[in-house]
């Protein structure tokens, strides 16, 4: 394990060490979630990717619009508390469960969509999590390491029958 004291507070000049590492369900059971310095490198590109996402709303909106990030990097153990897959991007700092101020999931799922459709950025997966939630729904924006293969995939989480299931593209409401 690294030492977080090594660590810079701020991210870049929106996010912090603090906020893209902070995890309620570490905190609840006592557990550690710290990055090795690989997964800090990676937490930095992340954070330099909702940077770009947060410039484009303040932007076009012409007003400054805050990005909200609910988790971001999950050690080992903090992934397997919440039932994370082995494989999952936060697992290395590479995705952020997110929402904007000011905006439902879906329209900043649709902000994002319409980025990558500029060229402005490319990601790994958007989900959309969750939306038969209402004000409980968040977008999950994932990306591959460097930035390096990723697949621009867009999806909807929903749960059936007690299981979450992945639907192509943005769906419900």
């Amino acid at each position: 394990m690294s030492n977080p004291s090594n660590y810079p507070t701020q991210i870049t000049p929106h996010f912090s060490y603090r906020e893209l590492t902070r995890s309620e369900t570490a905190r609840r059971h006592g557990v550690a979630n710290i990055p090795s310095q690989a997964d800090l490198t990676n937490i930095a590109y992340t954070a330099n990717q909702l940077e770009k996402v947060r410039a484009y709303l303040n932007d076009k909106y012409q007003k400054p619009i805050a990005i909200i990030v609910t988790s971001c990097f999950r050690s080992e153990r903090v992934n397997k508390l919440v039932g994370g897959s082995p494989t999952s991007a936060h697992r290395f700092g590479l995705a952020a469960d997110c929402d904007a101020t000011g905006f439902t999931s879906r329209a900043f799922a649709k902000e994002i969509i319409e980025m990558r459709d500029k060229g402005l950025i490319a990601f790994d997966q958007l989900i959309l999590e969750f939306p038969e939630r209402g004000d409980g729904a968040w977008v999950h924006l994932g990306f591959k390491k460097d930035g390096k293969g990723q697949r621009n995939q867009i999806l909807t989480a929903t749960k059936r029958n007690g299981k979450t299931v992945y639907l192509q593209g943005l769906q419900g409401g």
